[in-house]
């Protein structure tokens, strides 16, 4: 037994001794693995891309939706899989537990991206005068803050009751929303056709669904108590209230329908055309823009009386465009408000100061060229002592809510007031600081002068394109990305169209209507109430929008879009933004850094970036295991002899080295390399020497103290042998080569094929002794340097990410040349980034070696 149990550790401990026979075994073994190995970096590469991809998304500002998030996310699973996968085959199963730590994370994202809404119960009907803003997940926000005013003494409602988001979930059964949620996942984003072909399957859906009986009877119920109190057979208005409608800064203006003067018999069909409203197309498209997944809304339904109107109008009480936050913005029209907000009727204007007793500053009588210049009235619409009213109730509303409003109202004909809509303003003025500003002297617009200046500025902005007029749906589905929208009248019906428009111009409408306030939501310039723009513009005509200072330019002039503000985040707060977020967490952080910390090991990943670089770095390691487990010298690592001082090591994964070379040897010859990648990278690395660190101030000497004790895995002495040595990993026509000088990480990864296809380089810096701000600024200096080499560039503070892949074997030698300079001679120089003129001096310096370097270095050839 015990000479049993010696023999055991024996042969355990003990490197496998290697017969002919077993070498050939142990070659096919290795080539396996490299196999593994190669495809596990291919993997690592593929995740760390998809990892890249969605941040970039999600700090974009644009909008995304849910399916590219998913899609991001499979991506990113698929490969982690893959990475563990080829770790487990290449160490015989020795990191299994990888899987169980990978499928928890897959779970808790899987809960994350499925999780639906969760909806409380409620009554089907609620009268408005017991609506209050607590009710809204049962009646919306629009009708929550109705409900609410209504109790305030000195403020008028319509009379009227609210069909709820649980009546809503009692009319649509179950099956038909699995059969709408299925029909808009597959639709695709760009597809016009599609979208309006779809929506109007999904709208006969809904209105071809019978109305319950008891919802029914419900509905009479509550109209025939509201003939009581107001009068018999009085019309209504059915408006919709949607979950997440009227919030701050999304408001859906005029993309749900109204219904109005509704009578008793249609009650039932004008309520599913409401609800149906929420799958028509301009409504989808919102919320796509808008990142609200249609799970997410719950439509609601206000049923109110109608008022028998003189003058409606909308009131902003304040206006954060045009200076105008000091006074009360009142905009009306004659009747019912429905042409100021769909910009089809010309409207009256109302400066009002916001301090009392509320003086006019200005007003401006528009209404009155209705009809082709003929004045129809020179009386202003709206009284001194109306004004005053509709002012302090505004203000009464602002102070009410504590935010600036957005407000619908009417005056009956005997001048009483009726808030209709009172919801937060939807943009606020964006404070521009300083930094935001690139130059700080303004730069006059050059020998251009505006061909035409006017109209109402809806949206402020500057934006450039070609003008594509619509006036019919045939000509929305044709509408190019990036054109200006030039339309008659700017109706919601066009909203779609802001998904593509980089600007919009309206013979008519004013900063009231409803396409105004998504555009100003959307960061979309937008220039109205300019009566022959139509016939003077002509379709592809290039011009520059100046919607702030209402002048529009031929051409584009680039003095202009160089002042252009940086888009806001219009997906931020969504709740597929909130998904993402959460999403995140699981995904990106990486909380495995240095290898030599008794921490780095599997149990402690805690997200998907952290197992690929576990996966990454044992890789490596099994690599070496291999050479060392069984004497097999082709796994083992070789010092490189070179001219190029610091520790170059050499592993060889499959044929880059030379034909008979001693395996047996523990260093290896630059000259005995044949691997075509390492060879163009070390040219690059040795084509000039490397002349030292940049003299540091104390101050700059100071930072690597600080960044030293601060971070211990940047500490020479601590270093792990992996960090320490330089490492080549090779074939002939691969290699991942991974450095750290001084203070910096980078890896050169590149695979040279004849077909373009297979072909490709990607190199990932990071890192530094100085503060942030001039690691960033070293790494903007290499993003500039490989932009004009060609290279697509992502970076994220001190973070880059530059790639060049399916292009010739001799354009992306000469690439790995630039990296391996770059590499050898930027190290270092954060500490002086924030020298003057730093930036560009090294720059420059660069440029000229680089040059001069691509233009001495003879053609790459494989017998060197």
């Amino acid at each position: 037994m015990k000479l049993k149990v010696v023999s055991y550790f024996k042969k355990l401990l003990s490197p496998t001794q290697l017969t002919p026979q077993d070498q050939e075994q142990l070659n096919i073994a290795f080539i396996q693995r490299y196999r593994h190995f190669r495809s596990l970096l291919t993997a690592n590469n593929n995740a760390l891309q998809a990892m890249a991809d969605l941040e970039k998304l999600y700090y974009s500002g644009e909008s995304y939706r849910m399916a590219a998030v998913r899609s991001k996310i499979t991506t990113i699973l698929v490969n982690v899989f893959k990475m563990i996968r080829n770790l487990v085959e290449m160490s015989n199963g020795r990191y299994r537990t990888l899987e169980t730590i990978f499928e928890k994370i897959g779970d808790d994202i899987d809960q994350i991206i499925e999780r639906k809404p969760t909806f409380r119960k409620g009554p089907f009907i609620i009268p408005l005068n017991q609506v209050r803003t607590s009710t809204r997940e049962q009646t919306g926000d629009k009708m929550a803050h109705l409900g609410e005013i209504s109790r305030l003494p000195s403020i008028h409602v319509p009379q009227g009751f609210v069909i709820t988001a649980s009546a809503t979930r009692h009319f649509l059964p179950p099956e038909h929303i699995t059969e709408i949620n299925r029909r808009l996942q597959i639709l695709e984003p760009d597809d016009h056709d599609g979208l309006y072909k779809t929506c109007a399957e999904l709208q006969k859906i809904v209105l071809e669904t019978p109305l319950p009986g008891d919802l029914e009877e419900l509905l009479q119920h509550h109209y025939a108590l509201l003939e009581k109190t107001a009068s018999p057979g009085c019309l209504v208005a059915l408006r919709s209230s949607a979950l997440g409608e009227d919030t701050i800064g999304v408001t859906f203006a005029g993309l749900y329908r109204t219904a109005l003067n509704v009578d008793k018999s249609h009650l039932g069909e004008a309520y599913k055309q409401v609800i149906a409203s929420k799958y028509g197309p301009k409504a989808i498209a919102y919320r796509r823009r808008r990142g609200f997944r249609h799970q997410d809304i719950e439509m609601c339904v206000g049923c109110l009386v109608m008022i028998d109107a003189s003058v409606s109008g909308v009131t902003y009480t304040s206006y954060p465009w045009e200076n105008g936050e000091t006074t009360v913005r009142i905009v009306a029209a004659p009747g019912i408000a429905k042409g100021v907000v769909d910009g089809t009727t010309p409207s009256d204007l109302f400066l009002v100061s916001r301090e009392h007793p509320h003086p006019v500053i200005c007003s401006e009588t528009r209404q009155k060229q209705q009809e082709e210049g003929k004045f129809l009235s020179d009386v202003p619409l709206l009284s001194r002592e109306q004004l005053i009213k509709i002012t302090e109730t505004a203000l009464l509303l602002e102070y009410y809510f504590e935010q600036p409003q957005d407000i619908e109202w009417s005056l009956d004909h005997r001048g009483k007031l009726y808030i209709l809509q009172s919801r937060p303003l939807a943009a606020q003025k964006e404070k521009v600081v300083e930094e935001d500003i690139p130059n700080k002297t303004i730069i006059p617009v050059t020998n251009n002068t505006p061909f035409f200046h006017g109209g109402l500025c809806a949206s402020e902005g500057i934006a450039c394109g070609k003008i594509y007029k619509v006036d019919s749906p045939e000509e929305m589905s044709r509408f190019p990305k990036g054109a200006v929208l030039m339309v008659e009248y700017p109706v919601p019906d066009w909203a779609p169209l802001l998904n593509l428009a980089t600007a919009v111009l309206a013979s008519s409408g004013t900063e009231a209507g409803h396409l105004a306030t998504v555009a100003r939501e959307f960061g979309i310039p937008a220039l109205f109430s300019l009566p022959d723009i139509v016939q003077t513009l002509e379709n592809g005509t290039l011009i520059t929008v100046d919607s702030t200072e209402r002048t529009i330019y031929r051409g584009c002039i680039e003095d202009l879009i160089s002042r252009k503000k940086p888009k806001k985040d219009i997906m931020a707060g969504s709740p597929v933004q909130r998904i993402l977020t959460e999403a995140l967490q699981h995904i990106t952080p990486l909380n495995l850094t240095d290898p030599a910390s008794l921490n780095f090991k599997a149990s402690m990943c805690q997200t998907l970036h952290d197992i690929t670089r576990y996966c990454h770095e044992k890789s490596v390691s099994e690599m070496f295991k291999f050479g060392e487990t069984y004497k097999f010298d082709k796994g083992m690592a070789k010092r490189l002899v070179a001219q190029v001082p610091l520790e170059w090591w050499v592993i060889n994964l499959a044929d880059g080295f030379r034909e008979g070379i001693d395996d047996s040897q523990k260093a290896v010859h630059i000259d005995d390399i044949v691997s075509e990648p390492m060879l163009a990278i070390w040219q690059g690395i040795s084509a000039f020497p490397w002349l030292g660190p940049p003299a540091l101030s104390t101050r700059g000497f100071g930072s690597i103290i600080l960044q030293s004790a601060m971070r211990p895995d940047l500490e020479p002495a601590m270093a792990s042998r992996l960090t320490i040595k330089n490492y080549f990993l090779i074939s002939k026509h691969f290699c991942n080569f991974n450095v750290r000088l001084g203070y910096h990480y980078a890896m050169i990864e590149s695979y040279l094929s004849d077909l373009l296809t297979e072909s490709y380089i990607t190199f990932r810096f990071k890192g530094g002794a100085a503060d942030l701000r001039r690691k960033t600024v070293r790494a903007r200096l290499l993003a500039d340097i490989l932009k004009e080499f060609d290279f697509r560039v992502e970076l994220r503070s001190d973070t880059l990410l530059a790639r060049i892949k399916k292009k010739p074997k001799d354009f992306l030698i000469k690439r790995l040349q630039i990296l391996g300079y770059l590499t050898q001679h930027t190290r270092q120089l954060d500490m002086v980034m924030n020298r003057k003129n730093a930036v560009e001096h090294y720059k420059e310096k660069f440029l000229d070696d680089i040059n001069i370097m691509l233009s001495s270095i003879p053609p790459f050839s494989e017998e060197a």
